[in-house]
């Protein structure tokens, strides 16, 4: 990379990665590794965005359970969707192991607050099983905690997903510059030029993995990604109390994860719905989690240490987006990536 006179850089290289949360640095390191010149830009610190809010649970599945996911694509491309979430669980784990970061296989609890959840988890299990799946349901509630079912899936596990993030970009020779906000993509003849705050950048490829922040830099991807809503909030740690396993509830707009550390992660997210009702969302998921925390993990009451809330991104469906984005001439090929949730 090179700089130019004046109060603004001009650098090259041959990818930009635009986000330094997980996916921006799975991205990047798998670039770099092809012995290209990678630049991840970020106009927070790394993992600053989701990333950092996340529990780190290591799930495989779609938003949902299998049930909805059977009705929504078919039994095939449901039972093919499901393998792809494990293949990724599995590579995520090799990629810890490989930059040294623990990956707990503790597995993970679906757990039902409704009989229509319970029935749900009842007909994801039977199918699971029937696609070769390994899933166990039962009507009991391993935690103690009031659920009325739970399915479990034991392959599942936590990591701490921003020491995972930082490990990944430190194990390869990759440029990374946060406080650099991006805010404009310029297709050139040769490529792209990355107008960011404090320089710009010269490049072949650009790379989007702004997850919910995606429309803002191209409004094209509005049709694709949608903003929702995440709150977490952690405890301090709490001596002698826990639970072994994570577990999500309410089609997994809830859950809990046991932190190494001895504390407590607990979270919700909202998305928007086509035709319901307008509502603010940061309150309605802080009284939707003090409702859950209540009910269900009342020891927690008065132990909060920390809160977050902010930005994600939500597909239609809850399948991931990877693509070349349209306005875009073959030898620039920006993408957009987002999850489900």
């Amino acid at each position: 990379m090179e700089a130019t006179t004046g109060s603004r850089r001009t650098d090259t290289c041959d990818v930009v990665v635009v986000g330094a949360g997980i996916v921006g640095a799975a991205v990047a390191v798998r670039i770099a590794r092809f012995g290209m010149q990678v630049a991840v830009l970020d106009a927070q610190k790394v993992a600053g965005g989701a990333t950092g809010r996340s529990a780190g649970m290591v799930v495989a599945g779609l938003p949902g359970h299998y049930r909805r996911a059977v009705k929504a694509f078919g039994r095939e491309q449901a039972r093919t969707l499901w393998a792809l979430t494990i293949e990724g669980r599995e590579r995520l784990a090799e990629s810890a192991n490989r930059v040294g970061v623990t990956l707990e296989r503790v597995g993970s609890l679906a757990v039902a607050v409704t009989e229509e959840e319970v029935e749900t988890l009842r007909a994801s299990a039977e199918l699971l099983r029937e696609d070769g799946f390994d899933a166990w349901f039962g009507t009991t509630d391993p935690l103690g905690r009031g659920f009325l079912a739970t399915l479990r899936q034991p392959d599942d596990g936590v990591v701490d997903v921003a020491e995972l993030t930082r490990a990944l970009l430190s194990s390869a020779p990759i440029a990374v510059h946060t406080d650099t906000e991006v805010y404009e993509l310029e297709p050139t003849g040769e490529g792209v030029r990355v107008w960011a705050q404090g320089r710009n950048v010269r490049c072949g490829r650009v790379v989007l993995t702004v997850d919910g922040y995606a429309s803002l830099l191209d409004p094209a991807l509005s049709q694709w990604v949608t903003q929702g809503r995440a709150l977490i909030v952690t405890t301090e740690p709490l001596a002698g109390a826990g639970f072994p396993i994570p577990c999500y509830a309410n089609y997994g707009h809830k859950y809990a994860c046991p932190l190494p550390d001895g504390r407590w992660a607990l979270g919700a997210w909202w998305r928007p719905r086509p035709g319901a009702a307008p509502i603010e969302p940061d309150q309605s998921l802080r009284e939707g989690l003090g409702r859950f925390i209540t009910r269900y993990f009342p020891e927690v009451r008065g132990r909060i240490a920390g809160r977050r809330s902010g930005v994600m991104g939500f597909t239609s469906d809850g399948i991931p987006v990877v693509g070349r984005l349209p306005p875009h001439p073959p030898s620039s090929s920006p993408w957009g990536s987002a999850g489900g949730g």
